[in-house]
């Protein structure tokens, strides 16, 4: 079912643009994956892209301000450290 809403939401007017950036960033230095992870947990089963995009939007305004200023707050460490190891492993 998830499958069948995916390929309509791709044929219909939206653009969809993918970036490439070399290697992907590290989820932790890339706070915005938690966000999504946190979305994705919370979505509930959509049979239309309609009520996709609807349950997306309300769980975006509902999203706690709070959780994201502290995945913001979370990252001068691990930046440091990623900075500091000149982008190899690190302790995060």
């Amino acid at each position: 079912m998830l499958v069948r809403i995916q390929q309509e939401l791709l044929k219909t007017s939206y653009v969809i643009y993918r970036l490439f950036h070399g290697r992907p960033a590290p989820p932790i230095l890339s706070p915005v994956e938690h966000v999504w992870d946190k979305l994705k947990r919370q979505m509930p089963s959509c049979h239309s892209v309609h009520n996709l995009e609807l349950a997306v939007q309300d769980l975006w305004a509902h999203l706690p301000q709070d959780n994201i200023r502290c995945l913001i707050n979370s990252m001068p460490d691990p930046v440091a450290a990623c900075i500091a190891a000149g982008g190899g492993p690190t302790r995060y």
